[in-house]
């Protein structure tokens, strides 16, 4: 048997507050582990948006480029969001702008992260694009459980998958040496490119333009000239004019470029008003406002290299991408240029539901690495050594007598020349370190 322990009754009258007191702390207790609970399992957590922070130059000198990149982000958003987006739940895009200054973006990138955000894109530049990268890997090293995901779907500067190549870093977009192997291979193929006139932007990306096509193209063809290698600063040239003197003196018949932007329209528009008759080699000559800056003075002469075009022949392309590129045209009144876009963030999703969700961006990069898809643009593969996107290449030249016009101007882009994606890649140096 159990003693019975007994207490006076003065005693038990006055242990009755503390017993309440004791029973209040309990429920209190209790109240606020279902209150937790209930938040943890509320109808509607698990279908919460997965947020993307898009870090780019939405004012300023790109401006125009930011915000063509921004609304094809979203319409790439919009298509995986329509088919119910991805494991239920929908994507969101948080819009940040750097305005072309990397000081700014690291601050956009602070203030993704301070939102707990744990996807981010960035791309205009490949200069912040170096800068972003050392920023999500110093966040990473010092939140090792809650890590940043980078994706890229347009900054070119092969450094980015080679030297400074990033678990971290996904590139959507081929590379310089990728582009500039498959011009090499046009240039080859034309016997009347003989003098090239080299003019790029003043930062890595123009100066590795400039070195690889000295040197790719002087291996395709030993006798081809180049009669000028001119920079020029960043954003800030309003007038080509005295450029454009120096290449007709140069006696060029080609002008190869880097330039994107209003650095590659303001260069062919004052080509066009002083006359020079040469071919335009660019590697983003299809980007919004050069189309509209060359006009009927492009016909036959300008050329760009990259993954795809609207008039890309149907036999090298899913019919879909055709109500694709139709819809994007009809929704935001402007052409669809970056198909890495959409590519990435179709592979993103599909990596997010390889991985189980999105909670976890180690598991998310781990089901990026390898993957190949058959996608609407055409097959694609993410090389596991360097995070960089395998796929073929088009060479087109801008002309009329085509079924998609570019900007409304009677022409379009036709391909002149398709390189195959086992040559459009290129060995890597990386060495990437991978988190334990």
């Amino acid at each position: 048997m159990h003693a019975t322990r007994w207490i006076p009754l003065d005693d038990r009258v006055a242990a009755r507050p503390l017993r309440r007191a004791s029973a209040r702390r309990r429920i209190a207790r209790l109240a606020v582990t279902v209150i937790v609970a209930l938040c943890w399992s509320r109808p509607g957590v698990a279908d919460e948006p997965i947020r993307i922070a898009h870090i780019d130059p939405f004012s300023g000198a790109f401006a125009s480029v930011g915000n063509t990149t921004s609304k094809t982000m979203q319409y790439a958003i919009e298509l995986i969001n329509a088919r119910g987006g991805v494991l239920g739940r929908k994507l969101e895009l948080v819009s940040l702008d750097n305005a072309g200054d990397p000081n700014k973006s690291l601050t956009a990138f602070n203030s993704a992260t301070d939102q707990n955000i744990r996807y981010v894109v960035q791309a205009t530049n490949s200069g912040i694009a170096g800068a972003t990268l050392d920023a999500v890997a110093k966040y990473n090293e010092r939140n090792p459980t809650k890590p940043v995901l980078y994706l890229n779907y347009g900054s070119a500067l092969p450094d980015l998958t080679e030297e400074k190549c990033s678990f971290w870093m996904f590139r959507f977009e081929p590379h310089q040496l990728m582009k500039m192997r498959a011009i090499a291979e046009f240039v080859a193929s034309d016997p009347s490119i003989r003098n090239i006139y080299l003019i790029n932007q003043d930062y890595a990306f123009g100066q590795v333009t400039s070195a690889s096509a000295k040197t790719m193209i002087k291996e395709r063809r030993p006798d081809v000239n180049f009669v000028g290698d001119v920079f020029h600063p960043v954003g800030k040239v309003k007038d080509f004019a005295p450029y454009i003197a120096k290449i007709k003196e140069s006696g060029a018949d080609t002008v190869l470029t880097g330039n994107f932007g209003a650095d590659l329209s303001l260069l062919v528009r004052a080509g066009k008003d002083f006359g020079l008759k040469v071919k335009y080699i660019t590697l983003y000559g299809g980007l919004g406002g050069a189309p509209t800056a060359v006009g009927e003075a492009g016909d036959g002469v300008v050329y760009q290299v990259g993954p795809w075009h609207p008039n890309v022949p149907v036999e090298q392309k899913q019919p879909a991408v055709e109500a694709i590129g139709a819809l994007f045209k009809q929704k935001y009144k402007e052409d669809l240029y970056y198909s890495a876009i959409v590519v990435q963030m179709d592979l993103f999703a599909k990596a997010i539901e390889k991985a189980g969700g999105p909670d976890d961006p180690k598991k998310v990069a781990l089901a990026l690495e390898g993957m190949e898809a058959n996608t609407a643009f055409g097959p694609v593969r993410i090389r596991r050594d360097d995070h960089q996107l395998i796929q073929p290449l088009v060479i087109s030249v801008f002309g009329k007598g085509v079924k998609y016009d570019a900007e409304n101007t009677g022409l379009g882009w036709k391909t002149v020349m398709t390189v195959p994606a086992k040559d459009a890649e290129l060995p890597t140096v990386c060495k990437m370190k991978r988190p334990a």
